[in-house]
């Protein structure tokens, strides 16, 4: 069936034209990467790009399962680089799916390559970053109780 036109604009070719979540979630992506790579814990770079722990888990689980379904190794630019590779490109077409909760869009984008089970587990994964980046944003901008 191949990829609607729709699904083509959600990907966009550079950081510039990502949200700023979608970039951050890009860079610490690659910062997990080569953190791995290089046999550092990525965790407390992760989570200080996201700013957020439990963020930095949920990435964490969303790319341990890519790593068991992806058919291929998964190319990412470097941390500095401005340019989305056809990957990350992807993986933002992916999250911003998942964040509408457009199963379809999702669906279309990935269904040639990962299997009906893989694309479950990481839609719902993704779907929860979105639930938790959404979360985060309401709350950062209220002021928070004083005690006492």
């Amino acid at each position: 069936m191949g990829i609607w036109w729709q699904d083509l604009i959600d990907r966009p070719a550079d950081l510039g034209s990502a949200t700023l979540f979608e970039a951050k979630l890009v860079v610490a992506l690659r910062i997990a990467v080569f953190a791995h790579k290089s046999g550092a814990d990525p965790a407390p770079h992760v989570s200080a790009r996201l700013g957020s722990i439990a963020l930095s888990n949920q990435l964490s689980l969303v790319l341990e399962a890519m790593g068991q379904v992806w058919p291929d190794p998964f190319g990412v630019s470097r941390p500095c680089c401005g340019r989305l590779s056809p990957d990350e490109a992807m993986f933002v077409g992916m999250v911003r799916s998942a964040m509408r909760g457009n199963r379809a869009s999702f669906d279309r984008q990935t269904r040639e390559m990962i299997a009906e089970d893989g694309r479950t587990l990481i839609y719902n994964l993704m779907w929860q970053i979105g639930r938790m980046a959404a979360a985060a944003e309401a709350t950062s901008g209220q002021v928070q109780p004083r005690e006492g």
